[in-house]
């Protein structure tokens, strides 16, 4: 496929093997549209194209086997608007065409359908980040591990293989690349070590493979001339969108707005999942029979959303549809957010987490020589992620805990958490992480979300983001504050002591 500045896109087809024209389910991937299924592509392709729809993958420009520079973000909106008026005036192609896919996959739909292709009649993006700075940062921190390893095991081992290809790179050189990180059996702890490389720039594996990373860290002001252009027009998307996201996913905060902003005839799927695993069972932990993707028949879901809006056909289900941890069991509901009331649970004396207010001041360390370790959550360590057992912390005088006494019944959480604490600070500045964590009564304690802010003093805000999980009669609510949580995080360079003060608390939506 040819833009209109005369750059080639390559691009897959795979059409039905009866009838002349055939609604056109479009993919654009930075990730190599040759592997399916592969990142980004979790549908069930040969599924699609048995079901009459004729599926067109295509590299995204500057990847793969398309012409051009890969710029993230950047032009995917204009490569997106050409991309939906090829697809839907080929003699193969019916004229209605959607989107689908994950990640970045979702960015591209987003970015197409603001440019209000004609064709253009649904997209589905999944796991789809809120802009281009939020690719990166987290208010002001960078998201270390989750940036790093993406631009080192994809973009930049993209473009080393598009210079192998082209002959401007020696077929000895991914062996060498895949080498220097570690690649296979040292590969988390060679992650680890970049991790660790100051300033954060600094990374020569990536200087010449994937430029942008620099400029990224060297650029961490939300108006410099690196994001611009980084966001999405939500007045201009028209078409529906069938968005979904997973409580373990870095994603999930964005994806979930996205579904807020463009409202209409759109849709949400939130399920028990990380950005890179979608089964019943995260590292142990089991969400049941009916957790899975493949359970609740994504590909299905998808063919139901498509033959409704590009084929006519009725289109059943609830508006949202979301699962529910700890009771492990889904939920229908017409909207998002659901009914709760918000109760503070007060951080107290003696690690108490209580609805009563309390007094009191608690200190820790901040030292970027020695910071908390990542122990789960929503990161790319394919050691451990997701709802991991926080105890190997147990014993650092760096965090502070904060538990409910053991609870006399159910209590549900679904909404937005926010951790509100009054803190000051001996540095210039200084990090506040938080942990929503659920104690189970052989003492495992479950990892739920947690977040970060960058703060001078004052009230802090933790936004501890959307969730919906169910504390059991005899488990108990617990909070952990502390100053790092790296390498999910990037360490500040500023060593200090923080003081948390009266009155600090978790504010829970709480379902009756």
């Amino acid at each position: 496929m040819r833009t209109r500045d005369g750059v080639e896109l390559a691009t897959t087809v795979r059409l039905p093997r009866t009838g002349a024209r055939h609604p056109v389910l479009l993919v654009r991937t930075p990730y190599g549209r040759d592997t399916i299924p592969g990142p980004g592509l979790r549908l069930d392709v040969e599924r699609l194209v048995g079901a009459g729809y004729a599926v067109a993958v295509q590299d995204v420009r500057g990847t793969g086997g398309s012409e051009g520079e890969f710029r993230v973000f950047t032009g995917e909106a204009e490569d997106g608007y050409d991309a939906v008026r090829w697809a839907a005036t080929q003699p193969w192609s019916d004229g209605n065409v959607g989107m689908f896919g994950d990640s970045y996959l979702g960015l591209t739909q987003l970015l197409a359908a603001q440019e209000r292709p004609e064709g253009l009649r649904a997209i589905a993006p999944s796991l789809t980040p809120g802009s281009y700075r939020e690719i990166v940062y987290e208010g002001e921190v960078v998201t270390l591990n989750k940036i790093l390893t993406v631009c080192a095991m994809t973009f930049a081992l993209d473009e080393l293989r598009r210079r192998i290809r082209s002959g401007t790179a020696e077929p000895v050189a991914e062996a060498e690349y895949l080498a220097a990180l570690g690649f296979p059996d040292r590969f988390p702890q060679r992650m680890r070590e970049l991790a660790e490389r100051l300033p954060l720039s600094d990374q020569p594996l990536l200087n010449d493979l994937m430029p942008a990373y620099a400029a990224w860290m060297e650029h961490p002001d939300a108006g410099a001339a690196v994001w611009r252009g980084g966001t999405f027009d939500y007045p201009r998307i028209e078409v529906p969108a069938l968005v979904s996201t997973g409580w373990h996913d870095f994603c999930r905060d964005a994806s979930i707005r996205h579904f807020q902003r463009l409202g209409g005839s759109s849709r949400l799927i939130v399920g028990p999942w990380t950005h890179i695993s979608h089964g019943r069972e995260i590292f142990g932990r089991d969400y049941g029979p009916t957790a899975s993707q493949e359970a609740i028949d994504w590909t299905g879901l998808h063919l139901a959303w498509f033959d409704h809006w590009l084929r006519g056909s009725p289109l059943e289900g609830p508006v949202v549809r979301y699962f529910v941890m700890g009771a492990d069991e889904w939920r229908d509901s017409p909207r998002w957010p659901v009914a709760a009331r918000r109760v503070p649970y007060h951080l107290g004396q003696g690690g108490v987490l209580s609805t009563t207010p309390s007094h009191g001041t608690w200190e820790f360390a901040a030292d970027p020589g020695d910071p908390v370790p990542t122990v789960g959550g929503a990161v790319m360590d394919f050691t451990g992620f997701g709802p991991l057992d926080q105890r190997p912390l147990d014993g650092r005088a760096d965090v502070l805990r904060f538990a409910s006494a053991p609870l006399v019944g159910d209590v549900e959480v679904t909404g937005r958490a926010e951790l509100v604490v009054r803190m000051s600070t001996t540095a210039p500045t200084a990090d506040v992480t938080g942990k929503l964590v659920d104690v189970h009564p052989d003492g495992r304690a479950e990892l739920l979300t947690d977040a970060v802010t960058r703060a001078v003093g004052g009230e802090v805000v933790v936004d501890l983001g959307w969730i919906s999980t169910v504390f059991r009669a005899g488990h108990r609510i617990r909070v952990d504050v502390a100053g790092s949580n790296f390498p999910k995080y990037a360490r500040n360079p500023d060593k200090g002591l923080t003081t948390i003060h009266s009155p600090s608390y978790v504010m829970l939506p709480i379902r009756s």
